[in-house]
């Protein structure tokens, strides 16, 4: 499928240029903290896949049942953009304040990409979660409501999990 092509070559360079800005911005142990990221992410979609369908990804890209490395780690860019946005915009804001902040730059990040997915078919959902939406959408999207707390939700554990690894990391 070449939108499921596109969209690899998509998450590929978008990583490369996350990571880079982060090493040519001084960040320490950019490395080391995606990776924690990387394995939070894993972690959420070992937990969440049954309720998602990826599809159309070349037989290489799949690293359990249709958990992605292409997604896992376009996840984990999206976080690194959501949390290096908002700690550059208001450096000195409370964690506990910034945190919220990151939820929503990360909700304005992933609903058009959600957009995408869902109507070039990479994605859909399962059929038993399809039938406990709603049925309403995001106004001028193809997104189901339930997404807008969806997201939050997921983030807020790979936030979590992310912060706790960050802390450990840097020993503190």
């Amino acid at each position: 499928m070449a939108a499921a092509l596109g969209f690899e070559i998509f998450v590929l360079l978008l990583t490369a240029a996350v990571l880079f800005y982060m090493k040519k911005t001084g960040r320490k142990r950019v490395f080391q903290k995606f990776l924690i990221l990387v394995l939070d992410v894993l972690l959420f979609e070992f937990m969440s896949e049954p309720m998602w369908l990826n599809r159309g990804f070349d037989a290489w890209a799949y690293l359990y049942r249709d958990i992605t490395w292409v997604l896992t780690i376009g996840w984990a860019s999206l976080f690194l953009i959501a949390i290096m946005v908002v700690d550059v915009i208001v450096p000195t804001l409370a964690e506990s304040k910034r945190f919220w902040l990151y939820l929503l730059v990360l909700e304005v990040l992933v609903v058009p990409i959600e957009m995408f997915l869902l109507s070039t078919e990479i994605r859909s959902y399962a059929p038993v979660l399809i039938q406990t939406m709603s049925g309403l959408f995001i106004p001028f999207t193809s997104i189901p409501v339930e997404m807008i707390l969806a997201v939050p939700l997921f983030a807020t554990l790979v936030l979590t999990f992310y912060k706790y690894g960050c802390f450990l990391l840097e020993g503190k």
